[in-house]
């Protein structure tokens, strides 16, 4: 398998306005997409310049269609940044069933280290800011769901690409 360029955008969204004020405490904004059969990776590119609040995107997956969402990974939270620095999620199709976690070694150095564990809470909105559940893309139909962390006073921009690898050489 070898690396296929371009990538294929699959969602781009660029919004300015839509989550200001108190509404933007009422859960989210969520984009559904369909992604091709083939897809070996899914890559997500976040940006946003927000005031009053802070913003992320979390790439969700659903087993029956988009009836039930699943969080596979988010972003860290976005606030007062500039709109050219992303956040950046790779999302495989195939997970390993573990998820990154930091534990600590030892009681006596306090070292943190990285270990695996097993899947995590995967149910919609439950990851925190920066981490994996663990659990592989399960359908063709997926979304992004942008979370508020407060009542955003201003979104100067904020936009959301999905871009896939597939094997296929029409997708």
């Amino acid at each position: 398998m070898g690396i296929r360029l371009p990538l294929r955008t699959v969602l781009d969204v660029a919004d300015g306005v839509t989550a200001t004020g108190p509404a933007s405490t009422a859960g989210g904004i969520a984009n559904t997409f369909d992604i091709p059969q083939d897809t070996d990776n899914v890559v997500v590119k976040f940006r946003a310049s927000i005031l009053g609040g802070g913003s992320s995107a979390t790439f969700q997956t659903s087993d029956d269609g988009g009836t039930t969402w699943y969080d596979v990974a988010r972003t860290s939270i976005v606030s007062n940044a500039n709109a050219t620095t992303a956040e950046w999620l790779n999302v495989g199709v195939h997970g390993l069933g573990f998820r990154p976690t930091y534990g600590v070694a030892s009681v006596g150095t306090g070292t943190a280290v990285s270990v695996l564990s097993t899947t995590g809470t995967a149910a919609a909105s439950t990851l925190g800011n920066k981490e994996f559940s663990g659990l592989p893309i399960l359908g063709l139909r997926n979304r992004i769901f942008r979370r508020y962390t407060s009542a955003v006073t201003s979104i100067i921009s904020e936009d959301v690409e999905v871009m896939v690898n597939s094997q296929s050489p029409t997708a």
